[in-house]
């Protein structure tokens, strides 16, 4: 279902806007953050308000965009590094 990225809620996955086919989320009021295939998130500024389809996110855009609310990240494991196997 195709909806403005103006009603999209923040923290929601979508496709389509500029980039077609590519997975970004948004962040903030009028900013969206995309994964890069390094693994690294850029954050930049919707122009305009474009039709945009809405997605369940992938798990490597869990993270993304709560750096200021460390408290909402979800942690997955329990810390402990694993023994190295031997061989």
């Amino acid at each position: 279902m195709k909806v403005k990225f103006s009603g999209l809620p923040v923290g929601s996955c979508f496709v389509g806007g500029r980039g077609k086919g590519r997975v970004r989320k948004k962040v903030e009021d009028g900013r969206y953050a995309s994964v890069g295939k390094s693994g690294k998130a850029k954050s930049r500024d919707q122009r305009g308000d474009p039709d945009v389809q809405s997605i369940p996110c992938p798990l490597n855009y869990i993270g993304v965009g709560l750096r200021g609310t460390p408290e909402q990240v979800v942690e997955i494991g329990n810390g402990r590094p694993r023994e190295r196997r031997k061989r």
